[in-house]
């Protein structure tokens, strides 16, 4: 005999489970990867999904009801929130979701949140190429075990952030995902701001953030994945940050090539605007993380300097 619940789902006709584990991962894909748990303190999630599963005004309210037995009374809540929870529930069984109470234990937040079997999933339902998922900023329960990791790692005095062992040309699964949490807990950190300029802007379908991790030894030079060897740039800033335009002081100010003096006045200009010289201010302090462990090491700072930023100066003299 079906059950109560069954009953209920049948009556109103709602959506069966698997639609809405499809249209609940397409979601998550669309909120960066984890939502507040579901109900009344985070009903516009709720409303959204009920919106793109075309619910009626009977469907969205209508209340079931049951009995706290130790309490002995009756508690009435929705039956659509009860067939959501379900679909989570299920979800989070096949491990495309992970249980708040999950990353309670991991971020010190009541969240459901994808994994990497479950974005692989969302990204199929949506036609995007499972490969881009490692340029869009998506939070997967794997990213963020990476990130956090790499935020609670030890700061060192002889700190090194150069890795004779890191192998370019050889990618696993590992090192995607370390790449990956290496720009979760820099962006993090910066909160998701150019640490230059302040720049905070997020694509219309909050799939993608302007601003990028940047290695300060860079990728080619081996430069360790980890916050000691990272700063937030948005895309100007990066490129001119790697190819020395801009280095910084161990004090986190800013110190410019003195050959940008020297170029042409029609250098760097976007329409009437110089966006080289007015946005690259020589001895502001860059804006940095709050948590000061996170702070760009001084050994990173000083390799740039001496490999990047001089050796541009030093070829031209020479």
């Amino acid at each position: 005999m079906p059950s109560y619940e069954s009953r209920v789902f049948k009556q109103l006709s709602l959506p069966r489970r698997a639609e809405v584990i499809r249209v609940l991962l397409k979601a998550f894909l669309k909120h960066g990867g984890f939502v507040k748990e579901f109900g009344a303190q985070n009903q516009e999630f709720v409303d959204e999904l009920a919106d793109t599963l075309g619910l009626s005004q009977t469907q969205r309210s209508f209340r079931m009801q049951t009995v706290v037995r130790k309490e002995g009374r009756l508690k009435t809540f929705p039956a659509w929130h009860r067939l959501l929870f379900r679909a989570a529930n299920a979800a989070a069984k096949e491990r495309l979701l992970i249980h708040p109470a999950e990353t309670l234990k991991l971020a010190g937040k009541r969240e459901w949140m994808l994994t990497e079997k479950g974005i692989d999933k969302a990204l199929s339902l949506t036609g995007i190429p499972i490969s881009s998922k490692q340029e869009l900023p998506v939070i997967t329960y794997e990213v963020q075990k990476a990130a956090d990791v790499l935020q609670k790692a030890q700061r060192r005095d002889g700190y090194d952030p150069v890795d004779p062992a890191k192998k370019t040309g050889k990618i696993t699964t590992q090192s995607l995902l370390r790449t990956r949490g290496f720009r979760q807990a820099i962006v993090q950190a910066y909160d998701h701001r150019c640490s230059v300029c302040g720049l905070k802007i997020a694509s219309p379908d909050s799939l993608s953030w302007e601003v990028e991790a940047a290695h300060i030894v860079p990728h080619r030079f081996h430069g360790k994945d980890d916050v000691l060897n990272g700063i937030a740039l948005c895309r100007f800033h990066h490129w001119s940050f790697d190819v020395g335009w801009f280095t910084l002081r161990e004090d986190f100010t800013v110190e410019i090539d003195n050959r940008m003096h020297k170029l042409p006045s029609s250098d760097g200009l976007m329409g009437s605007f110089d966006i080289l010289r007015q946005l690259l201010t020589p001895n502001r302090q860059i804006k940095l993380p709050q948590n000061r462990a996170l702070f760009p090491h001084e050994n990173s700072i000083s390799w740039h300097r001496k490999n990047i930023f001089t050796l541009g100066r030093s070829n031209e003299e020479g």
